[in-house]
């Protein structure tokens, strides 16, 4: 089950904290000692994030202890010599790190470091949470972290503090206009610094302090050093061998002409130039990053898309600012079909399939044998979605299910293919082979839970009825069942899935009917191919009189045309009025539609087609 949030300290962090983990599907609820700033009493949740001021998190801790003992605490302070005794000795479980970003920052390439770990279950989700996020993880003790702060972050805030205390009273904000743009950049870190909370400095200088003293006898050097050309040469040689990262330096400095401030018409002009041109390079560069990360899928099989995440870094994205959101999100998505548009690209894939998702679903498997790669795929949620898809060009084919052997026809979708504008070019069939799987290697006996898809489960009752004494829970997909697993249940998936998954299979083809088979229908937007096959689908309707069928199915059986399905469905026109699917073995010309034209009301074919073992999306 997916853990509670809860956010200690409604300040700027715990902000940061709130709306990360509410954007990823979580409960979180937000505490302060400042009543008006809670958004609840009381302190339930799996996950506490401790984010109050330092010299609060004494108080803090002892209101965790005493009104939620079993929480897992989550400690994020600068200063870890100063937090941990109280955690230590309040009793609670806890895990401390440090995120070395501020709460307007992004999390994408920021370190988070790892300064003590719990062991419970919540910790795996809260740091595979920042991973997917794009957070660097880094792991030292407490005293390698107080001392590594107090070079990163003591020295740094030391010389921009000391560069503001020095140029006050000779600097103005008005003498910016003569500033460069590494100056200027400093200023702007200056000021961010002294217009923070100054309590939260003075215990990062403190832990600073010796070091601080060592910085103060090597500038003294350094400026002697300086009135010597042959030393002033010899430092730059020495110095630039270590520190060598200056490609794209340039994109910070530009980047800080986006903060400043204008007024006049000329120079908003000129501003909106460095934006739109910082915009470009920017994008160009995410592209950039795009590229790569297509040929880590290529590597790993991962699809190109991942319509999750996607969702998530809109999410993300929205909570940041007061636009318009319906374009931001427009903004957004075509800046990532840009950049898909390159992943696709650089792995050569041609065109895109779309199917039923999660992956290791059996409409996955079934995709894997046409086209043996998850790079093209796009999931979806359900059939409905994967047809839309079709329509609008978003994915060039789609797969969906069409009947199975033991649950006969897929409803829905016949439904939606009955007036959708796609149409069927092939069919695929797969074998249903249902796996019990788990976490661990696990006796029959000893399962207490059975995760799955209601149809799943019910295509299994014989074999959970004669071998298992466990609960049974519906999923809404494989995935979910997947993460419900603990260390005494299991679920029941596809092999593929118990590969994904990296699961143990218990018992292999739990399935009651072992002839289980299901047929896929490809479908691609009305018009996009020439239609060839031997076997045509269609829908048609016929008057309301007494052998009205019988002349249609007369006109087949005149021509030698052999039906191999044949099914009802309401017209959705009144009580009583219905329409006839068909799919016939031969592919229909002009005299057949001339024929059947003269006995139906209307006919609509929807594909023509035949099996397909391979489905080519790298080549036109």
């Amino acid at each position: 089950m997916k853990p509670n949030f809860l956010i200690y300290g409604a300040g700027r962090m715990g902000k940061f904290f709130r709306d990360f983990f509410f954007s990823r599907g979580y409960r979180v609820k937000c505490y302060d000692v400042l009543p008006e700033r809670r958004d609840t009493e009381s302190l339930d949740g799996d996950v506490v994030f401790l984010c109050v001021p330092m010299q609060c998190i004494g108080e803090a801790v002892e209101d965790i202890a005493v009104r939620n003992p079993k929480a897992l605490v989550v400690d994020i302070a600068s200063i870890k010599s100063f937090s941990i005794p109280h955690l230590d000795s309040s009793g609670l479980d806890y895990m401390s790190i440090h995120p070395m970003f501020g709460p307007d920052s992004e999390i994408g390439l920021s370190n988070i470091i790892v300064v003590r770990k719990s062991g419970r279950k919540e910790e795996e989700v809260v740091l595979q949470e920042f991973k997917n996020a794009g957070a660097i993880l880094s792991e030292l003790t407490p005293e390698e972290h107080d001392a590594k702060m107090a070079e990163i972050q003591g020295l740094s805030h030391f010389l921009l503090v000391g560069m503001a205390y020095f140029l006050k009273g000779r600097f103005s904000r008005d003498d910016l206009k003569f500033a460069s743009p590494i100056f200027a950049t400093m200023y702007k870190l200056a000021s961010r610094i002294v217009n923070q909370d100054w309590s939260m400095y003075w215990h990062i200088q403190r832990n600073a302090e010796v070091i601080r003293e060592e910085l103060i006898k090597s500038l003294e050097e350094l400026d002697r050093k300086f009135r010597d050309k042959k030393k002033f040469e010899e430092i730059f040689s020495t110095l630039k061998e270590e520190f060598d990262d200056y490609t794209n330096s340039t994109l910070i400095l530009d980047a800080c002409k986006a903060t400043w401030d204008v007024s006049t018409m000329e120079l908003l002009r000129g501003y909106i130039r460095v934006v739109d041109s910082l915009i470009l390079r920017l994008v160009e560069r995410r592209t950039s990053a795009g590229r790569r990360i297509a040929l880590h899928k290529r590597d790993r099989n991962e699809p190109i898309e991942i319509a999750e995440v996607e969702e998530v870094k809109i999410k993300d994205l929205l909570s940041k600012t007061d636009l318009s959101p319906i374009h931001v999100q427009e903004i957004f998505e075509r800046i990532m079909d840009l950049t898909k548009e390159e992943e696709y690209r650089v792995t050569g894939i041609k065109k895109t399939l779309a199917v039923l998702g999660p992956a290791g679903s059996f409409s996955e498997e079934a995709a894997l044998k046409l086209v043996g790669s998850r790079l093209p795929l796009k999931y979806c949620s359900n059939t409905d979605e994967i047809i839309k898809c079709v329509e609008s060009g978003a994915a060039d084919y789609g797969l969906v299910p069409i009947e199975n052997s033991v649950n006969g026809t897929v409803i829905a979708v016949l439904d939606a293919l009955m007036s959708a504008d796609v149409e069927v070019f092939g069919e695929t069939t797969l074998k249903i082979v249902h796996c019990l799987v788990a976490k661990r290697p696990l006796e029959l006996k000893d399962i207490r839970a059975v995760y799955s898809h209601p149809q799943a489960i019910a295509q299994c009752m014989g074999f959970i009825n004669n071998y298992l004494k466990a609960e049974l829970h519906y999923t809404k997909s494989t995935s979910d069942a997947v993460s419900l697993l603990d260390d005494y249940s299991a679920a029941i998936v596809s092999e593929n899935a118990a590969r994904l998954y990296r699961l143990y299979i218990l018992r292999k083809g739990i399935q009651d009917v072992k002839t289980n088979e299901t047929r896929f229908y490809l479908i691609r937007k009305r018009g996009r191919g020439e239609r060839k096959g031997n076997i045509t689908s269609l829908f048609f309707g016929v008057e309301d009189r007494p052998g009205a069928l019988k002349d249609v199915l007369e006109v087949f059986y005149s021509r030698g045309i052999n039906l191999r399905k044949l099914e009802s469905r309401p017209a959705r026109t009144g009580l009583g009025d219905y329409v006839f699917f068909v799919e016939v073995e031969k592919k229909l010309e002009e005299e057949d539609l001339k024929e059947l034209r003269e006995v139906t009301t209307f006919y609509h074919v929807i594909g023509v087609f035949d099996h397909v073992k391979k489905l080519d999306v790298w080549n036109n």
